[in-house]
């Protein structure tokens, strides 16, 4: 049966195995203060499940504060992360509070923290270790009160053997791992999930009830989603907002003609179609991309009209 985790988190609705041992794995570590590393692709819920935890630990009255590691400079990473004292640095006008001592009594969630400069690597080291620091040029060691969270799209373990990342940080970070796996690695979830999202966001954008066609849901069940979860959501969300009628059609999602036809070569190579059925799905995906143009699918099929129309008639192509 379909399940969902915690709070209605959408995302991490699932039927996949591998998926339920995840979230039960994480309701047994959410019950101790040890540290988590997640590690999975862009895309795949580890902000969520780093969530999750955080909901079904005895810190859940207390915050959940999120690092992003990535696409910040050192010395703004830095301030953020340990706050700094009145002067510090140029502009630095007031005191401020980092978030170590935010997450004070909860938990701190670094957000890809492979991204993480060697210098602040040795940072976060004693931190993980001791739970103290000092803001930047203060001179009270503060000590601090709470769970950590990690998360990385990098292979960590690689990193820390090509001495790219800590090796004592890694150790202190993975006490308990979690890998997320990709969308195309559990497709029995993606329909329960495009199911999903469509309910809320056509309820969010006030439609009426939606629902995918037949060829739809293939194309879906068998598109590689680089981007996971994040990717599906988004895609269906903009189905919603540009389709008029009660039903989306393929030619309704946001996908590249490539994207598409690329869906219908892995359907028959999962369903073992035979080249007749391979060919007649294809001829309906290169109709479809050129909304219906004979002249110009013959042309892509590298056939003339008269035998795009036998193989029409053939196969019962409209």
């Amino acid at each position: 049966m379909p399940a969902v985790a915690g709070n209605n988190a959408l995302a991490l609705i699932h039927s996949d195995p591998e998926m339920k041992r995840i979230l039960d794995l994480a309701a047994k570590v959410a019950a101790s203060d040890a540290n988590v590393l997640i590690t999975g692709e862009s895309g795949t819920g580890k902000s969520l499940l780093a969530q999750t935890i955080h909901r079904q630990s005895p810190r859940n009255a207390g915050p959940f504060v999120t690092v992003s590691c990535a696409n910040i400079s050192e010395e703004l990473l830095e301030s953020d992360l340990f706050g700094h004292e009145r002067g510090a640095f140029t502009g630095a006008e007031s005191r401020r509070i980092g978030k170590f001592e935010q997450a004070q009594g909860g938990t701190l969630f670094l957000d890809e923290v492979s991204e993480l400069s060697p210098r602040l690597q040795g940072k976060l080291l004693r931190v993980v270790q001791e739970r103290a620091f000092e803001r930047l040029s203060g001179e009270e060691t503060i000590r601090v009160d709470l769970r950590l969270v990690a998360s990385s799209g990098a292979d960590l373990e690689l990193a820390s053997r090509e001495e790219r990342f800590r090796k004592d940080l890694y150790y202190r970070l993975n006490v308990i791992a979690i890998r997320i796996p990709a969308l195309r690695e559990r497709p029995d979830d993606i329909l329960l999930l495009a199911e999903a999202f469509l309910e809320e966001t056509a309820s969010r954008h006030g439609r009426g009830p939606l629902k995918f066609k037949a060829d739809t849901q293939e194309l879906l069940r068998y598109h590689p989603w680089p981007g996971n979860v994040r990717e599906l959501k988004n895609v269906v969300e903009r189905a919603v907002i540009s389709t008029e009628g009660g039903e989306i059609g393929p030619e309704d999602l946001p996908l590249s003609a490539s994207d598409r036809t690329g869906a219908v070569l892995r359907a028959a190579t999962a369903q073992m179609l035979t080249l007749d059925r391979l060919e007649a799905s294809y001829i309906r995906e290169v109709l479809r991309i050129t909304r219906g143009n004979k002249t110009e699918a013959a042309k892509i099929l590298g056939i003339n009209r008269k035998t795009l129309l036998e193989k029409r008639k053939r196969y019962g192509i409209p």
